[in-house]
This record gives C-alpha cells, sequence and structure tokens, in this order.
C-alpha cells in the first residue's frame, strides 16, 4: 500500500484534448490505485472528455489547475439507472431523468475529490430540442443523465477547492454518507437559460457532514438538507450537519429542508450570506404527493446576511404526519420583498420557532419577527 503514489491518468493513455474520449483512461488509474491500497489519481490541465466514472476507496481524485473533467454528449457513455440497488430513473411525468451519473461513488471509504480544476456537467448538450431550441419544461427534455456527481453510502469523503459547473440536473447528491467535509467548492448551474431542477448541493439521510467556504449559484436550490431513505441500504436520519461561512444565490430556495419520510435533526447554518434568490429557507413536509412527510427538529440559524424576495416559507404541504420543531433564527440581517409564509394546520402546529434578533427591510420584517 502506497497512498502517496501518484497515478497519472495520461500514462494510462487519456488524451486531454476535449475530443477524444477518456473514461478508460480515467478509470483505469482510479482502479489501479484503489487496487494499490490507495492514492491520487491526478487529471494534469487539459479537458478530459468523459462518460461515468466510478470512485472507490482510497482515491484522492484530484483536478490540477487547469483540468476540466468535461460530460460526454452520448448516452450510451454513461451508466445504466440499474448499476447499484439505491439508483433509479425518473420517469417523464418526474423530474425526468435517464439514472445515470457523471461520477459516481458507492459504499466506499476515504475518498477525496479535489480541484483546483473543474468537473463540467455539459448541461447544454441535454437541455435542447433537435431543433437546437431550450425546452419549454423538463418533460420535454430529450435525455438527461441524473445527479452529476452521486455519492451514496460512503464514509470518510472530501470535497474540496473544486469547481462543480452546468450539470443538467442535480450537481452534487450526497446520499447516505458519514463523516464528509465539503469545503470551498464552487458550485454553479445555468440559470438563464433555465436548468429544470439545477440544484447545487443535495445532502440526504447523512450523519456528521461539515459545509464550509463554498459559493453555491443555482437555478433550483443551492443547498438541501433532506431525509427520504427509501433506496438506502443501510437506513437513517439526516443528523449533524454544520454550514458555515458560505454564499448563496439561488432563482428558488437558498435553503431547502423537506422531502422524504425520515427526519431531519440536529443541524446547524451559520454564517451565511444569500442574495439573488426567491425564498432565504423553504422548509416543506411533502413535495408532490400525499406521504407521512419528514419530521425537522433542532435546527438552528445564525448570523444570516440576505437579500430575497421572502425570508421563510414554512408548509407542510402533501405532508400527512410530520411535524416542525424546535427550529430558531438569531441575528439575521436584510432585505426582503414580500412577507414570509408560516402555513401549519391547527392539528399540527409548527411547534418553538424561535425569532431573536431579527431585523429585516421590506413588506416582511414586521410579521417575521411577530412570527
Amino acid at each position: 500500500m502506497n497512498s502517496n503514489a501518484i497515478y497519472n491518468i495520461r500514462s494510462f493513455g487519456a488524451v486531454g484534448d476535449g475530443a477524444a474520449k477518456d473514461t478508460a483512461a480515467i478509470q483505469a488509474a482510479v482502479n489501479a490505485a484503489s487496487a494499490a491500497g490507495g492514492g491520487e489519481v491526478l487529471l494534469p490541465a487539459g479537458t478530459y472528455l468523459s462518460g461515468s466514472i466510478i470512485l472507490k476507496s482510497g482515491v484522492d481524485f484530484h483536478l490540477a489547475e487547469g483540468a476540466v473533467l468535461k460530460a460526454s454528449p452520448d448516452h450510451a457513455d454513461y451508466n445504466p439507472p440499474d448499476i447499484f440497488r439505491q439508483n433509479f430513473a425518473s420517469p417523464r411525468d418526474g423530474d425526468n431523468t435517464s439514472g445515470g451519473h457523471f461520477v459516481l461513488c458507492v459504499g466506499q471509504e476515504r475518498v477525496t475529490l479535489r480541484g483546483p480544476g473543474r468537473i463540467e456537467g455539459n448541461a447544454p448538450s441535454f437541455l435542447r430540442l433537435p431543433d437546437g431550441s431550450h425546452p419549454p419544461s423538463k418533460h420535454e427534455i430529450p435525455w438527461r443523465p441524473g445527479q452529476m456527481v452521486w455519492i451514496v453510502e460512503c464514509r470518510g469523503v472530501t470535497i474540496r477547492d473544486i469547481e462543480l459547473a452546468d450539470a443538467p440536473y442535480w450537481s452534487c447528491f450526497l446520499y447516505g454518507c458519514e463523516d464528509v467535509t465539503v469545503d470551498g467548492a464552487f458550485i454553479h448551474t445555468i440559470r438563464k437559460p433555465h436548468t429544470y431542477n439545477g440544484d447545487g448541493l443535495d445532502i440526504d439521510c447523512c450523519r456528521r457532514v461539515t459545509v464550509r467556504r463554498c459559493r453555491i449559484s443555482t437555478a433550483d436550490d443551492s443547498l438541501t438538507l433532506r431525509s427520504d431513505a427509501r433506496r438506502l441500504v443501510n437506513k437513517g436520519d439526516l443528523a449533524d450537519v454544520t454550514v458555515e461561512d458560505c454564499e448563496l444565490s439561488s432563482d428558488c430556495n437558498a435553503i431547502r429542508l423537506g422531502v422524504g419520510d425520515g427526519m431531519i435533526r440536529d443541524s446547524s447554518l451559520r454564517r451565511i450570506r444569500i442574495r439573488d434568490t426567491r425564498y432565504a429557507v423553504n422548509a416543506v413536509g411533502a413535495w408532490s404527493t400525499p406521504s407521512h412527510g419528514v419530521d425537522i427538529r433542532r435546527i438552528s440559524f445564525e448570523d444570516l446576511d440576505l437579500e430575497a424576495l421572502g425570508f421563510c416559507k414554512f408548509y407542510y404541504k402533501f405532508a400527512t404526519d410530520g411535524v416542525f420543531e424546535d427550529i430558531s433564527f438569531r441575528h439575521v440581517r436584510g432585505s426582503v420583498r414580500e412577507p414570509s409564509i408560516f402555513d401549519d394546520t391547527p392539528e399540527r402546529p409548527f411547534r418553538n420557532l424561535a425569532f431573536k434578533d431579527v431585523v429585516l427591510e421590506g413588506e416582511s420584517s414586521e410579521r417575521v419577527v411577530k412570527g
């Protein structure tokens, strides 16, 4: 075992000219590093056109300065939806994704994904009709991959100092993982023309996650905390997530809590700067169809600096049972243009929503403080 060994993908045949397919060479370097017990898989400067890449235990996947890992536009270059039991394709009446992913990592340990290079999802190749025009809705998209970076039931994951750009769907999905650090990432999706479901960082059923010093600008939700364990081998809540010193911007929600039938608990978000956003914080029990919905408990927000259409939107929507309680906001400053929305029910009131030192300019400031 030599975790300091470097596996340069060019030594495995990668060309890096943006035209040749480098999938096989990159995967061969990953396989060799993992088989040796770990090591650095180096992508030097260049543009590496590739299909699906599967990361493995012990691999430090390093995109050097000037390195671009660019997603192939060809459908055949992506994994099938049944590659892992946790994976799925979304039908056309849902999010309309194929179940293919660009970078996958499932059931592995000690994995690093780092820059300063860029992973590019090549969204314009997928979000267009045969005549080249932009689809009028997500249901009209001919074909697209699912989450660009898909990390599932892994332990000891580090994502740092990397750019995740132009995903055709969610940018980075952490699902059922433990002990994760996301530090210094720059994540952005194309906002005009709109990237349907163009999320930034989605964290679902994970434990002990730290997100810090990230910039996220997206067409859809910038940062989400979810608890939908249906497809996981090992079920669990989303718990012990810390988000700090980040900048968020979204055509939808900067921070989204909800979706699933589990629990989102014991997490804190602090020193967050929010700009050019619809809602700063959105919490929803069940989004699309009637179900139990999530329980959201013991979540704290502190030191928010925001400019948004609205501050908060809390609603159960289709949830039949989940409850929101012990959610606190402290030291919030900024400006909004519309009132916040807190829509609970007499049978399931929101419990212990606390607002301390919240001062906002705009239509909702008085209502939010009273809330």
